[in-house]
């Protein structure tokens, strides 16, 4: 025999709805263990592509990630 789900589906369901309106983490404690449901997070830190040409470059941050690109693409044709 098993046993039965801490929390149920209809339940998690909720605490996702819940979660995902108000942006909030929905949590639920049932015999001493936590059951948290987390909003969907956009990835804020994603690498922006750089494709700029040298003369637009406004600070050496803007150099770096194009010099980086470039060797990235360059040894990406030579493997």
């Amino acid at each position: 025999m098993t046993a039965s789900a801490l929390v149920r589906r209809s339940d998690l369901k909720r605490m996702a709805e819940i979660a995902k309106a108000e942006g909030v983490r929905v949590e639920v404690e049932i015999n001493g263990k936590i059951i948290r449901v987390s909003p969907d997070i956009p990835d804020n830190h994603k690498q922006q592509r750089v494709d700029m040409k040298p003369e637009d470059f406004t600070s050496l941050a803007d150099w770096q990630a194009w010099r980086d690109q470039e060797r990235a693409r360059e040894a990406q044709r030579h493997s």
